[in-house]
């Protein structure tokens, strides 16, 4: 429909970032060109995923909670989805803490856990959407 691709057109939603305490920022990723080409596809994606109705929105690894803000945003369900969220860093999951509540995402939790270990016996075959924008290491062309 016109609003639908009126909703998707441009791109997505910058959420405002918040680190829990002076100094995190130097120890959470700071989002960058994949966090902002993730967030720009899963604006694009979200009436499909909106058609679905999805009850629970899983992000791994969420790092600065800026893809989940962004994503809550362009979602806009009539019906709240549950956001989770995990990451194994401690600083990275009070800024994700931080940055959701400051960008009003709701009902949401972020769970310190490498991957889903802690919550994959309770989430199996719940996750309506899954999101991982794995961190990486560029590698010279010659390892390759």
């Amino acid at each position: 429909t016109m609003e639908d691709s009126e909703a998707t057109c441009g791109p997505a939603p910058l959420p405002k970032v918040a680190y829990a305490e002076p100094g995190d920022a130097a120890h959470v990723y700071e989002p960058a060109d994949d966090t902002f080409l993730l967030m720009d596809v899963l604006k694009a994606e979200a009436p499909r995923i909106r058609a679905l109705a999805p009850a629970v929105c899983l992000e791994i690894g969420s790092g600065s909670g800026a893809v989940t803000s962004s994503f809550f945003v362009s979602l806009q369900l009539p019906t709240p989805a549950l956001f989770l969220c995990t990451d194994i860093n401690p600083r990275a999951a009070a800024t994700t803490r931080a940055t959701c509540a400051l960008n009003r995402v709701r009902p949401f939790d972020i769970v310190r856990t490498d991957f889903v270990h802690a919550l994959a016996a309770r989430l199996h075959g719940q996750v309506d959407v899954l999101i991982f924008n794995p961190p990486y290491v560029p590698s010279p062309p010659d390892e390759m």
